[in-house]
């Protein structure tokens, strides 16, 4: 039997926190359910503890990687990690068939690809950018390069230096594949809550966006980062002129580049990088033979 530790980070999720709670502990290879409440500003920690669920508390918000940190800290020493949004709801039973794999030995981490069809709720310039860097260093062609639902093999996870923030799963990606592991998706049929096509939702994805850049700069160095970005911006373009009628052809471009333009600007370097020194790039690593 695998000893595996769901790890759950939430924050602002008392709506949801106790059906994912509830629905991983019926996931027979799961023995202890964590949840890290993030500084959350509602119930999330009561609703999580009602559940069953051991409940680590965090004075102030740290971002999702700080999150899971302290839930790795907390765990002991498992057989495998599996980490687990809060907000995906009784669809988490699920979970068993990501653990699988990494549990039988197959894999080293397993990454979840939500079966069903989503409609999209952003532009594609993250995971478009995220796909193409994880393509270029790694080889893997992956579907959702940005999923946070995923099982890790204990050691592996317990080496890794987390990214900051939004930029966990990319930094996880590349980290892991960097020590050889063996990294596939597996499709389920996980459900969880999309953010919309608003301000708000917006401002999320470009925080998102920000941090997966920070993560792959750290990792793969300035230039390729660049250059990633630059052609996942132009393939977005490209991706927007097919099918559009000649006569329309050029307004429907102009569109693509000005929205393009916009999110990508977003996700530009900031001006101070002093929160980037605590970061090690895989390149400086491999130089020193670590």
């Amino acid at each position: 039997m695998t000893h595996a530790v769901a790890i759950v980070p939430a924050f602002d999720r008392a709506d949801t926190v106790g059906a994912t709670v509830t629905a991983l502990r019926t996931v027979p290879d799961v023995l202890d359910v964590i949840v890290v409440d993030d500084g959350s500003r509602d119930r999330t920690a009561a609703a999580a503890a009602a559940a069953g669920a051991r409940v680590i508390e965090l004075a102030r918000n740290r971002g999702k990687a700080a999150a899971v940190a302290a839930g790795v800290a907390a765990s002991g020493a498992p057989d495998v990690y599996l980490l687990i949004d809060a907000d995906l709801g009784g669809s988490a039973a699920l979970a068993a068939d990501l653990l699988q794999p990494v549990g039988q030995g197959e894999a080293d981490m397993t990454i979840a690809v939500f079966g069903g069809a989503e409609s999209p709720s952003g532009f594609g310039l993250v995971k478009a950018f995220a796909a193409r860097v994880l393509r270029s260093e790694t080889g893997l062609e992956l579907a959702e390069p940005l999923s946070g639902q995923r099982a890790v093999r204990g050691p592996l996870m317990r080496s890794l230096q987390l990214a900051p923030g939004f930029g966990l799963e990319v930094g996880l990606t590349l980290d892991a594949a960097d020590r050889g592991a063996r990294i596939s998706e597996v499709e389920i049929g996980f459900s969880h809550r999309q953010t919309g096509r608003d301000l708000s939702g917006f401002a999320h994805r470009a925080r998102i966006g920000r941090h997966v850049y920070l993560a792959v700069v750290a990792r793969t160095g300035w230039p390729k980062a660049v250059y990633s970005l630059a052609a996942s911006l132009a393939g977005r373009v490209i991706s927007a002129a097919r099918g559009v009628p000649a006569r329309d052809r050029g307004q429907q471009l102009g569109r693509a580049v000005r929205q393009s333009w916009q999110r990508a600007r977003q996700l530009w370097p900031p001006r101070s990088l002093r929160h980037l020194r605590s970061w090690r790039s895989l390149r400086r690593r491999r130089a020193r033979g670590s």
